[in-house]
């Protein structure tokens, strides 16, 4: 039921004008379902935004990559009749050009960058040391140390996202695992020097070790509860 606006009598739907005083009574639609306000969904463009930056960027980083190894390449080859020193450069330009890739952001799998970087690391010392004639280094030396290194990041990696860890805790096995991949580039070298000592390498690094342990102990169970809550909010941790 509809009234008059002017007079407030009663009227049937959409009658124009009121039968009392003559007003014009505006046409009302009941039938018309209520409309939904719905707050529109709030985009963030700067991801967006910097995705399309980054990628003009490498873009154009790659051209000039292009041009440099095709100009070192032409150069050796005007002054030397053959590739010589521009095969080390090119090669190590090409390997820092990989890396860039996967430092862009082009991959997000913490466990293929990784492995990618490694698999470009040893490509660019295999390359370095074959240039020369044969492989003094790489097969002793410089494959052990990159795949032991490629392996205790993952192993770090996977432990902190399997057990959870947070904090300091974070740190503590970051340092741990700096001390066994330092150990562990220390025991090739020394083997590649003649020098291997197994015994005398398991008690050093069980030497260095133990520092790191005793800290992360004292920092869980022995340093007070409001020092840690202050380093943890200066350091975001």
């Amino acid at each position: 039921m509809a009234y008059c606006p002017k007079c407030g009598v009663a009227v049937e739907k959409d009658n124009h004008p009121c039968p009392l005083c003559g007003f014009h009574i505006p046409k009302v639609n009941e039938s018309k379902e209520p409309v939904e306000r719905k707050f529109p969904k709030a985009d963030n463009p700067y991801p967006a935004h910097m995705r399309r930056v980054l990628n003009r960027i490498f873009v154009f980083v790659s051209l000039l990559i292009f041009v440099a190894v095709s100009l070192m390449f032409y150069v050796n080859y005007e002054i030397s009749g053959a590739f010589t020193w521009s095969r080390y450069s090119n090669l190590s330009v090409l390997a820092g050009w990989g890396i860039l890739y996967f430092s862009f952001g082009y991959v997000q799998n913490f466990y293929k960058v990784i492995i990618g970087i490694a698999l470009i690391s040893l490509v660019l010392l295999f390359g370095l040391d074959i240039f020369g004639g044969q492989l003094d280094w790489f097969i002793p030396l410089a494959f052990p140390i990159v795949v032991g290194t490629a392996v205790i990041g993952l192993c770090y990696y996977s432990l902190i996202r399997s057990l959870s860890v947070k904090g300091f805790n974070v740190i503590g096995f970051f340092f741990v695992a700096v001390v066994i991949l330092s150990m562990w580039i220390n025991f090739f070298i020394s083997s590649h020097q003649g020098e291997t000592d197994l015994l005398r390498w398991l008690i050093v690094t069980g030497l260095q070790l133990l520092p790191v342990s005793l800290v992360m102990l004292y920092v869980k169970y022995g340093l007070p509860e409001r020092v840690k809550q202050k380093i943890a909010r200066k350091f975001h941790l």
